[in-house]
């Protein structure tokens, strides 16, 4: 039991170590952020490729006119699902991924089919979005990069789509979780929180591969 409680921890504390070393100006994860490394750790995503999309994440932000704050562990999530999928390719070897690949296409296929047949009429707005990734998942070799502009495109019309008092109730989760921060760190918290959130409360799916 001490043994399990020890690797837990040990999970929890380098992960935490490997984002706080970008964030000189925080001293400890918000509850929000250790809820996220709980369902990482369900997940069974190992801390290599947590760590790696961690580090990925940052190095992003660096390459890039336009510089985003990172406050928050949800906006590194992207990087570390891509990292995991790597990860488990590496594990296969090099011919199982091709079949793995096949899998996962048919997975965002039928995970967009059943959203669109049960399409709510407050998000007829998305429809136009997984239509098109319904086509680009159809083609021999779909082309990832368009599918993640997708997803981007996804989320900016749940945003657009979200209510005020929606977009109000973040920020203030945002502001509890991350006292002292700008206006400018906490929108773009506010804005990830809600759009994943959302998500997952409606079930509207991801089209990216490494999400599956």
């Amino acid at each position: 039991m001490k043994e399990d409680w020890s690797s837990r921890q040990d999970y929890y504390q380098k992960i935490a170590r490997a984002f706080l070393k970008h964030q000189t100006s925080m001293f400890f994860l918000p509850p929000r952020d250790l809820a996220l490394i709980a369902e990482w750790e369900r997940l069974n995503i190992p801390l290599e490729a947590i760590i790696e999309g961690i580090e990925r994440t940052f190095a992003r932000q660096l390459s890039r006119k336009r510089k985003k704050n990172i406050f928050s562990l949800s906006l590194c999530e992207k990087e570390i699902l891509r990292a995991y999928a790597q990860y488990q390719e590496r594990l296969v070897g090099q011919a199982a991924p091709r079949i793995d690949r096949v899998e996962k296409i048919e997975k965002v296929r039928t995970e967009i089919k059943n959203f669109l047949e049960n399409l709510r009429p407050e998000f007829q707005a998305l429809k136009e979005y997984f239509e098109k990734a319904l086509a680009v998942l159809n083609e021999n070799s779909p082309d990832e990069s368009l599918l993640e502009q997708l997803d981007e495109d996804v989320d900016q019309a749940i945003w657009l789509l979200s209510s005020e008092q929606e977009k109000i109730a973040s920020l203030e989760e945002a502001k509890n979780d991350y006292p002292g921060k700008s206006e400018s760190q906490l929108a773009e918290i506010q804005r990830t929180r809600l759009i994943k959130n959302k998500r997952q409360a409606y079930k509207i799916p991801y089209v990216s591969l490494f999400y599956y």
